[in-house]
């Protein structure tokens, strides 16, 4: 049967919680997994926070079951901007990931001091925007975008006839 509970321990290692059903005097469940869409091979792992209202599908006496999912309600609210288009995934910290399938746009927002690593083949890249200047870290190189871009603009060549040729004609914004 079907039963909202309420999470009250977690099991990180196991994926796994202990639920208070309020229906039922507050009894609290035995240990129950979480189900998930890949276990083996491909893998994602997600544990519902304590006090997170979720529900349980359990045998006829409570003794054993598993946790479906967690549902939204008026103290839990779906996220600003979710509509039948576009899959969110939104943390505690204020990070936010984004797909809107109509308007094909992947949009991935990292709260104040974050960072984003990307490792593709045994290199990586690493940006962050401290004061709003994007530093790009990549394996031989470290630098901020504006940085690339004062010096592409600066930049000239030695003259054949003598001294320096001007900075490029055509200046990065």
């Amino acid at each position: 049967m079907f039963r909202v509970g309420i999470v009250k321990t977690q099991d990180i290692p196991n994926c796994r919680v202990r639920v208070t059903f309020p229906d039922r005097n507050q009894m609290m469940s035995w240990w129950l997994p979480i189900i998930r869409q890949g276990t083996q091979n491909d893998k994602d792992y997600w544990i519902p926070d304590v006090g997170e209202q979720v529900i349980c599908l359990m045998d006829e006496h409570d003794e054993d079951g598993a946790v479906f999912g967690s549902i939204f309600s008026q103290a839990d609210a779906t996220p600003n901007g979710a509509n039948a288009d576009t899959l969110v995934l939104c943390t505690k910290d204020g990070a936010v990931f984004s797909y809107d399938r109509s308007g094909h746009t992947l949009t991935v927002t990292i709260p104040s001091n974050g960072t984003l690593n990307l490792t593709v083949n045994g290199g990586s890249v690493n940006i962050s925007a401290p004061d709003g200047d994007i530093t790009v870290i990549t394996n031989s190189h470290n630098d901020s975008v504006n940085g690339i871009i004062n010096t592409y603009n600066q930049h000239t060549h030695p003259d054949p006839q003598g001294g320096n040729t001007a900075p490029p004609n055509q200046q990065m914004g």
